[in-house]
């Protein structure tokens, strides 16, 4: 019985993010929480990329195609796997990895329980195996009425542009705030705040992980989000972005791995980095108190931005009340990378850890 779950272990592990190993072996027992024994090993015969047909699966694996069709589906409203609807309204499913995937869909599911096994897997796996890693998946998305004056601004640095290549939208929980919430921890800032688009927003809204919103409304979500002090992050990638999440500095996976446990390249910085004007500076604290990453802090009656801590989210700049922040940006030798979608920065992100992506 054990064995079938150390197997989807190491199949899950296949994907870039990874699913480590830990001594504890508490993600044998998340998996055991979530997998019954026959969805175990449906998992193992599934692929990450392209998503196929129950038809195809079926061919594939030898299974009955009536009963896997059952199985899967109800595997997918649980979250635990991907489903597609095709415009002929045919159904395809996908392996999808544990972040960004699985535990995100669990939404619905938490209990103080299961919480406490996500964070310590964190804890255990996911945190130790970053600091092996150089390159993040998610990027800081700056905020856009801080960085309008650049000449060199690109599509992939304005959420407005982001938003406005979709059509179809959801909002749901930010997980991160939500299970702080439930463990009696945490903060009070936005908790309905992490946008899906497109296929995505599809199986958010049909599954009841989220609910669809319009164009307008993700707009003031994100206006929301900039007051709460929270900061936009979506993939390291110029394409056609599947979601945006609004991290808080306390609650928010991405940002404990800089703030916490000393991962900076866990996540990848905007191409923009804060300076202050010290002559104007009041050394009032807003921008001390906005700062979701510890990059300001107030020494000898002025305020210090660690450039080095920094990560170019514009929060400070946007409510400096009198403007003595600058959002400057870098230049190129400094700029971080962008690929060009998200099979792009999967295979780099493989390379790096020595995964083929995608696999079989």
């Amino acid at each position: 019985m054990s064995n079938i779950y150390e197997r989807l272990r190491e199949r899950l592990d296949m994907f870039p993010q990874g699913f480590p190993k830990t001594e504890s072996g508490v993600e044998l027992e998340i998996l055991q929480h979530l997998f019954a024994p026959n969805e175990a090993e449906i998992m193992l015969d599934l692929r990450p990329f392209p998503p196929e047909n129950v038809a195809a699966i079926a061919e594939r694996t030898g299974k009955d195609k009536a009963e896997l069709e059952e199985t899967l589906y109800e595997m997918s409203r649980r979250g635990l796997i991907m489903r597609y609807k095709a415009p002929d309204n045919e159904l395809y499913y996908a392996l999808i990895p544990w972040v960004v995937g699985i535990w995100e869909f669990q939404l619905n599911n938490l209990t103080p329980e299961n919480i406490k096994l996500y964070e310590k897997y964190f804890e255990e796996g996911m945190v130790p195996a970053q600091r092996n890693r150089k390159m993040g998946g998610l990027r800081v998305i700056p905020i856009e009425t801080e960085i309008e004056g650049s000449t060199e601004i690109q599509p992939y640095e304005k959420v407005s542009q982001i938003i406005e290549s979709h059509t179809r939208f959801a909002v749901a929980d930010c997980i991160c705030r939500k299970e702080a919430k439930m463990l009696g921890k945490g903060c009070n800032k936005l908790l309905e705040a992490c946008m899906s688009f497109g296929a995505s927003a599809d199986f958010y809204i049909e599954n009841g992980f989220g609910r669809e919103i319009s164009k307008e409304e993700a707009k003031k979500i994100l206006l929301k989000a900039e007051e709460d002090g929270l900061i936009h992050c979506s993939t390291n990638s110029a394409g056609n972005k599947a979601f945006i999440c609004n991290c808080c500095g306390c609650c928010c996976k991405s940002l404990a791995n800089v703030t916490k446990y000393g991962n900076p390249q866990a996540i990848v910085r905007s191409n923009y980095y804060a300076i202050k004007d010290q002559e104007t500076c009041i050394t009032c604290g807003t921008c001390v108190e906005r700062c979701q990453v510890n990059a300001i802090r107030s020494e000898n009656d002025h305020t210090i931005i660690d450039r080095d801590r920094c990560i170019g989210c514009g929060l400070c700049a946007s409510t400096c009340p009198t403007e003595s922040i600058t959002m400057v940006r870098k230049s190129s030798q400094e700029a971080s990378a962008i690929f060009s979608g998200g099979k792009a920065l999967l295979q780099a992100m493989g390379r790096e850890t020595g995964k083929v992506y995608p696999f079989e």
